[in-house]
């Protein structure tokens, strides 16, 4: 099964960051996805360049939708 490229990715982490109220600690939206760290680092660096998330605080860090 191939898996999905950064585009499709970017979607799903954006339906499940909102799903879970448009802010979310990193952990618990990792979780959600069920992702390997690798994937969702590579995921989140590419929206936040992007613009279309911002970098919140809190222990393990957070992300909202900008």
């Amino acid at each position: 099964m191939a898996r999905p490229d950064i585009k499709q990715d970017s979607k799903t982490f954006i339906t499940a960051l909102r799903k879970l109220g448009a802010s979310s600690g990193n952990g618990s939206l990792r979780g959600a996805l069920g992702w390997s760290e690798s994937r969702y680092w590579k995921v989140h660096e590419a929206l936040v360049e992007a613009g279309r998330v911002v970098k919140g605080r809190g222990r393990g860090g957070s992300v909202a939708i900008a």
